[in-house]
């Protein structure tokens, strides 16, 4: 259960009508009682808006995550899959004036990221989506193997995507990988334009773990689309589920076959 009395506002300014919307998230918070802070207060607050599109809505969570604090999402985009508000419905802002738990907060699992240069770790990340070890100053095709409990599965294409149940409408997506439920607890496993006939995703249970040994120079680690990460041959990364969660806000209650009818089957014209 959350007490929220202070907001993290989190704006994506480039957004077109994202700094008009957060004016009147301002506003309508103000109303009901609920200080909006700029980024700079977040440690002194119970919630961080994030208000532009998914990739501003992750970047807000990256951002709230080492506070435990959790996130609503206004969608100022188009999709907006992680947003749990459209621009029109800031009407139902006030019921964070109310203690927010139960149903209102939506826990999502995260992988854990790490980079090892032999037994020396060089990265520890956490990524609320995806990560993804692909081509970066290389034409040529990437062979890498991911091991997983001692079994190998072989990839030689442009590289390889995992992803949360949550990322799954993201990267791996565009890459012809399945979209799941992100209610489920798994860890997917998509290959990147593969150029072997098995091509297919794998959908591993939640405690799997995977080691992928980077063979040449050439490839670079991305988590949540943020900067990459270079590579190179000899080093090697892990994945596993995170212990952390993240917590997003829902102030309606929507089923996700609901959310993905009208987001992708219709062309996500509701953002």
């Amino acid at each position: 259960m959350v007490l929220v009395q202070r907001v993290c506002l989190f704006v994506n300014s480039e957004k077109p009508g994202a700094g008009a919307l957060a004016e009147a998230v301002r506003t309508t918070l103000a109303g009901c009682g609920i200080a909006a802070l700029p980024q700079a207060e977040l440690p002194r607050c119970e919630a961080l808006v994030a208000i532009g599109g998914d990739g501003t809505i992750l970047r807000g969570a990256r951002l709230a995550l080492p506070f435990g604090i959790p996130v609503l999402g206004v969608n100022a985009g188009r999709l907006g899959f992680l947003a749990g508000l459209e621009r029109d419905e800031l009407h139902l802002l006030p019921l964070l004036a109310e203690p927010v738990g139960g149903d209102m907060l939506d826990a999502r699992m995260l992988l854990e990221v790490r980079l090892w240069e032999g037994e020396r770790q060089l990265e520890c990340l956490c990524c609320i989506n995806d990560a993804a070890i692909a081509r970066h100053s290389s034409s040529r095709v990437a062979e890498l193997t991911v091991d997983c409990g001692g079994n190998n599965f072989p990839y030689r294409g442009d590289g390889v995507i995992f992803s949360t149940p949550t990322g799954s409408t993201a990267y791996s997506l565009s890459a012809g990988g399945p979209v799941l439920d992100p209610q489920l607890e798994s860890i997917l496993l998509t290959p990147i334009c593969n150029h072997l006939l098995f091509a297919r995703s794998i959908l591993f249970s939640p405690g799997a773990a995977f080691e992928i040994h980077i063979p040449e120079d050439g490839l670079a680690l991305t988590c949540d689309a943020e900067p990459p990460v270079i590579l190179r041959a000899g080093q090697r990364v892990t994945v596993r589920r995170a212990e952390e969660q993240i917590r997003f806000i829902r102030l309606k209650t929507r089923h996700f076959l609901e959310i993905l009818s009208k987001k992708l089957v219709a062309g996500g014209r509701e953002g």
